[in-house]
Parts: structure tokens; sequence; C-alpha cells
């Protein structure tokens, strides 16, 4: 298994983590992202564009997943 790093626009890993294949590489950004959005979700949204760098051990991109939101209401 190769180690994976996870860098949002807010933090990175430093450690790491272990996966079997690029599938679970995807799954796990996925549920960083979803975390992301779910930790803003009760305030006013500052970025409306998030972003997840997986990098491999040796500093090479391996993804990057980015979502965008916009919130749609009468104020908006």
């Amino acid at each position: 298994m190769e180690r994976y790093h996870f860098k949002t626009d807010d933090q990175s890993d430093a450690r790491g983590i272990e996966l079997a294949s690029l599938a679970a590489v995807k799954c796990e950004a996925g549920k960083v992202m979803a975390s992301i959005v779910c930790e803003s979700a009760d305030e006013p949204w500052q970025r409306s564009e998030w972003t997840v760098t997986v990098t491999d051990d040796r500093g090479a991109k391996v993804l990057q997943l980015q979502i965008v939101g916009t919130e749609v209401g009468a104020d908006n």
C-alpha cells in the first residue's frame, strides 16, 4: 500500500494515510470534502469553492477534487 497526503485550502495532512488503490484515494478525498462542507454548513460560506489535493509520498499530485457551492435564497 502507498501513503497519500490530503491537503485542503486550510490545512495539510503531514502523516498521510495508507490506501490500496486509486479508487480508495478518490473515496477518501470525497469524505474529506464532505467533512469540510458539513463543518461550515451552519454559517454563511466565506468562500464558494473548496479544493482537496492528494499527493503521494514523493510529493507527486495524484488527484485534485474541487466543488463549488452557492447559497440561493431571498437574499441572493
